[in-house]
């Protein structure tokens, strides 16, 4: 290796190590946000302080990971229990975004591990900066949008499996920064490049899925309808949301705090004291605690985990060449049926929880879902097709703008070439509207066919800041992923002994889906090949 491309190895390296030392510090802020947003808490002007002594820390603690392994996960001054969450949330975010950074431009072409070529998973944005030394010239706007669309992912999936909530700011944050770093790269790009748009295709040359602006009429005009559409059920959307706020339209399950006191009370149930108003904290909650298994029992299962995926990985890779399969069909194997073995490790070394009873306890106060209460009371609320009609008027603006929108765009423009700034704004609002919209409708279809709110708004929201990031494709993957993703997590929970309860947190296998489909975008690709036949690429 000559003197050059040491250097460039050293720099790469480098830029990995701060890119997992920055993703820890957004792990730590992360943490914060998980904790104080379901209770109402400044999470902007207060400093960090203990739960228990309510010590303010100082920088020594507040050090990512190491801070933790340093106080031997006690506080320094109460000497109380910090919970392991803290800094396996830290190193999970930090080994992401490390992770990214390594497959998006440091990995060279043709990384051969197991089989696999490692370097496939780069997007095809992200291949013309992989050769360069140090940090991408012209690609890190992208790869600051995805590098926060995986910390939101990870925050709304923390507050949502404890919760049954989302809290609005998560996906709103990921939205405007989509909206915000995909456009200004847009500019940064036509500014270093001139002419690639009539020069490349635009799945080339731009990170998001887009219409496929061509000279021709006919393209043209399809590309200005899907444009203005977006641009016009994106006004519908805030023409609905002013409506709401000057209560023109009625807001949906605005009567259920009302309607689950009436139930609590005909159970005999004193609804005041069981329940709290949103952004109050019950004094009764320990606040140093986390729902959920002991932390030994998550550091078994992750270990029993580690062994099978390392066992069967060797399995794989000594077996599979007699057999003609990849190497990593092992390491696939012990991923995908690790955790059935784990959970049987963790059934017999801890009896499963009990199940909970009503009245929901002082502790379900901050474990509600989008509208309040408990999640056995929310799926017990009787008027759910009601509420739906409500949410179907709020639609409508944004539908009948949207297709006017279209309508009058591909009149006025249709031939002409949209510059490239106006095309990844179209890719952030596409991405916004059909990730979104398609969660809303499947829960409003669903809740008008069972009778029960089949999914929360908060999983909308989720999406659509997810559609700004990633667009309408890796959002609209996510979907059919997130429900295999649920499949299997229900049954790793029932061999563990923790069978899932009626309601379920449907945001964490979101996440893992989207995730799924951007790191293993080429496994996504070869699924769908063998399933219709075709050879698929994705944009």
């Amino acid at each position: 290796m000559d003197n050059l491309a040491l250097l460039q190895a050293g720099l790469k390296t480098l830029w990995v190590l701060f890119s997992f030392a920055f993703g820890a510090s957004a792990g730590s802020l992360i943490n914060v946000l998980v904790y104080r947003l379901p209770r109402g808490l400044d999470v902007v002007w207060e400093g960090s302080r203990c739960p228990c002594c309510e010590t303010k820390l100082t920088w020594r603690e507040n050090i990512p990971v190491f801070g933790w392994l340093a106080l031997g996960g006690r506080c320094r001054f109460c000497k109380s229990k910090i919970s392991a969450e803290y800094p396996l949330v830290e190193a999970l975010c930090g080994l992401l975004w490390a992770g990214m950074f390594l497959v998006y431009y440091a990995l060279p072409q043709h990384a051969l591990f197991c089989g696999v070529d490692w370097s496939s998973m780069r997007p095809e944005w992200a291949i013309a900066d992989a050769n360069f030394d140090g940090w991408p010239r012209t690609t890190w706007p992208i790869f600051i949008v995805h590098l926060f669309a995986v910390a939101s992912l990870v925050a709304m999936t923390l507050v949502d499996a404890k919760t049954f909530t989302i809290p609005l700011v998560l996906p709103w944050a990921a939205l405007f920064v989509g909206i915000i770093f995909h456009t200004f790269g847009a500019v940064l790009v036509s500014q270093t490049y001139p002419g690639m748009l009539r020069s490349q295709a635009p799945g080339a040359c731009w990170a998001l899925p887009t219409p496929n602006w061509t000279s021709t009429a006919h393209t043209s005009g399809i590309a200005w309808w899907w444009t203005g559409a977006s641009i016009g059920a994106t006004i519908g959307l805030i023409l609905t949301n002013l409506l709401l706020h000057y209560k023109l339209i009625r807001r949906s399950f605005e009567d259920y705090p009302e309607w689950e006191r009436t139930a609590l009370k005909a159970q005999g149930i004193d609804p005041d004291a069981t329940t709290t108003t949103p952004g109050q904290v019950d004094e009764g909650i320990p606040v140093g605690e986390h729902v959920g298994p002991g932390v030994r029992l998550v550091l078994v299962f992750i270990l029993t985990w580690l062994i099978c995926l390392l066992g069967l990985g060797y399995a794989g890779w000594v077996v599979s060449p007699a057999q003609n399969w990849p190497r990593w069909c092992g390491l696939a194997l012990g991923f995908l049926a690790g955790p059935f073995i784990a959970a049987l490790a963790c059934r017999f070394m801890a009896p499963p929880p009990p199940v909970p009873t009503h009245p929901p306890t002082p502790e379900s106060a901050i474990t509600q879902p989008d509208h309040g209460g408990s999640p056995d009371m929310w799926i017990a609320y009787p008027h759910a097709r009601r509420e739906m009609l409500k949410e179907l008027v709020f639609l409508t603006p944004v539908i009948a703008l949207g297709w006017l929108g279209g309508i009058l765009a591909q009149h006025l423009f249709g031939a002409q070439v949209p510059s490239l700034w106006l095309m990844a704004l179209c890719g952030t609002l596409m991405g916004a509207l059909l990730g979104g919209g398609l969660i809303w409708a499947i829960r409003i279809l669903g809740s008008l066919a069972f009778g029960k709110e089949a999914m929360g708004l908060g999983d909308v929201h989720m999406m659509a800041g997810i559609g700004a990031c990633l667009g309408w494709v890796d959002a609209t993957l996510a979907l059919p992923l997130a429900a295999l993703v649920g499949l299997w997590f229900v049954i790793v929970s029932i061999l563990a002994g923790r069978p899932a309860g009626k309601a379920m947190p449907f945001g964490p296998y979101l996440a893992v889906g989207t995730l799924v489909v951007l790191f293993a975008k080429p496994l996504v690709e070869m699924g769908l090949s063998s399933l219709t036949g075709f050879a698929i690429n994705l944009p």
